[in-house]
């Protein structure tokens, strides 16, 4: 038991659309880019230059098939409102471009508010205390480092994958930018899971506006994802919670995005989140759409790649549910090498072959 829930664990950092799924031409991988999918190494970044070396690697596309350039993509997105950057939760690549784009961004004259789904909405105050708080009056008996101390704050003092956020805040508290925690609270997730909406008390109801979102078609699809995404062992009623905080999930990361525009219309919003969350322009992206008609939204996915990829349609092609046709994954996609030690964690649950597991007629020595 304590070796399968290490692994869901593992599946959940994945995002519940990790690289296994979705793979991307050979024929878009440059010379270094398979280097580096085989090295399962990514170069440390240099503030210098990061942005000419990233743009000279990209592959990126739009769903009608064309390539575009990274500058190009990068002047669709200064035309943009709210900017989604859809990463794989442990493919630090997708980081390090991520940091990029918002120094780009930055460099253009633009003050993105920068939103996180990693983090709470109830942690707010704090990283914005961080990046853009009054210093104390009093004088502490013992200095701290404020990045340390805002780890403790934040309840993220063991976790490895600090290093994949922190540089993003560091670059808020850089250039005085505001930074917002979106999701729900890990207690309310935790509640919700287990015990559903029902379970909910009022104040727990009271933490989160539901947006009255209901689509069909969208919950079968997504319940064939938490399905896979639980490595096919998660019963019925456990997808059928799963997909309850899925949708309210997504209902406070859309009311927190719209809250942040309304307040800074002239900033955007640049909302680093598991690409699962934006996929086929559903989920966050439809709600905020919903509840916004007229915000200017830019869907990007990060896409991880293996050098045996099919062919680049298959990740442009729509999605059919009955009758319902969803969108492509994603309008834009930047494709990356796979993250070190990508394996599969599903695997490590499935039965090891062994003599009294292989049939008779496989068996050494059996007669036919």
């Amino acid at each position: 038991m304590v070796v399968m829930m290490d692994v869901l664990r593992r599946v959940a950092r994945r995002g519940p659309f990790s690289c296994g799924s979705r793979n991307v031409a050979l024929a878009l991988l440059g010379g270094v880019w398979a280097l580096l999918a085989a090295c399962g190494t990514i170069p440390a970044t240099s503030p210098g230059g990061e942005w000419e070396r990233l743009a000279a690697e990209a592959r990126i596309a739009h769903a009608d098939g064309q390539l575009l350039s990274a500058n190009a993509l990068l002047e669709k997105m200064l035309d943009a409102q709210v900017i989604y950057l859809g990463e794989q939760h442990d493919n630090p690549y997708h980081h390090r471009l991520q940091l990029a784009i918002v120094e780009q961004l930055i460099a253009r004259g633009k003050r993105p508010v920068i939103g996180f789904e990693f983090f709470s909405q109830a942690q707010t105050g704090w990283l914005m205390h961080y990046t853009v708080g009054k210093p104390s009056a009093f004088v502490l008996p013992k200095a701290t480092d404020p990045g340390e101390r805002l780890r403790a704050q934040l309840g993220w003092e063991t976790r490895e994958d600090w290093s994949h956020y922190f540089p993003l805040i560091q670059l808020a508290r850089q250039h005085k930018l505001s930074v917002f925690g979106a999701d729900l609270p890990d207690g309310l997730r935790v509640r919700l899971t287990r015990g559903g909406l029902a379970d909910l008390s009022p104040i727990e109801k009271a933490s989160w506006s539901p947006t009255g979102f209901v689509n069909e078609p969208y919950r079968l699809l997504m319940r064939q994802h938490l399905a896979s995404s639980h490595c096919g062992m998660a019963p019925d009623a456990l997808l059928d919670r799963l997909y309850e905080t899925w949708v309210a999930r997504n209902d406070a990361m859309a009311r927190a995005i719209t809250l942040v525009h309304a307040q800074q219309t002239d900033a955007p919003v640049v909302m680093v989140l598991g690409a699962g969350h934006v996929a086929h322009d559903m989920g966050v992206y439809e709600r905020v759409a919903s509840l916004q008609p007229a915000i200017r939204q830019l869907n990007l996915g990060l896409q991880s790649t293996l050098p045996d990829d099919p062919p680049l349609s298959r990740y442009f092609a729509t999605v059919r549910v009955g009758q319902t046709e969803f969108a492509p994954e994603h309008p834009y996609l930047w494709f990356t090498p796979p993250p070190p030690r990508d394996e599969d964690p599903c695997a490590l649950l499935m039965p090891q072959p062994s003599a009294s597991h292989t049939p008779l007629h496989e068996r050494k020595g059996a007669q036919p």
